[in-house]
């Protein structure tokens, strides 16, 4: 690592760093690789991943407009995210929230996000995984029979979702 705080150039197997607890990873129509990860007691990210960059951990947690560190394109604070799977469908990411209990549809336009939007607040509990599946629509895979969660008739599950 440079004095930085980057990687190496060359066949380092760092891409980027700087990272705290990374739940989602998904690529945009762009190749663009995002991440969707929980903070530890403040802020959940939302990063759009580029190679040698470093996120901040464990310095900054948030957005922390340092230099040497690399802004989370969107933050939430904890008790509306802790953000698990993310997915990309239509113009939009998709990540599901654990402790947030609802599913996060982010815009994004080029190398920004629009303003997010939560759909299903509470109404499935704790939302653990989401994939696009074959078909286009979302897979959303509940996760209240954890120990963690509130059980619920016929938990856990698998939802389908027009995005």
């Amino acid at each position: 690592i440079t004095e930085e705080g980057k990687p190496f150039d060359g066949d380092d197997p760092v891409f980027s760093l700087g990272h705290r607890n990374v739940q989602g990873l998904a690529f945009d129509d762009n190749d663009q690789l995002w991440a969707s990860e929980f903070g530890s007691q403040t802020w959940d990210e939302l990063n759009r991943i580029r190679q040698g960059n470093n996120y901040g951990w464990p310095s900054v947690e948030g957005r922390g407009d340092q230099r040497e560190f690399t802004n989370p394109a969107a933050v939430w604070g904890t008790d509306e995210a802790s953000p698990s799977g993310l997915a990309f469908a239509d113009g939009s990411l998709w990540m599901a929230s654990l402790r947030g209990a609802r599913l996060w549809e982010i815009p994004v336009n080029g190398t920004k996000v629009g303003t997010p939007r939560a759909h299903f607040t509470n109404e499935y509990g704790r939302l653990r995984a989401v994939v696009r599946a074959p078909d286009g629509n979302l897979w959303l895979a509940t996760s209240n029979t954890d120990g963690r969660g509130e059980v619920r008739e016929g938990d856990d599950r698998i939802l389908v979702v027009r995005p």
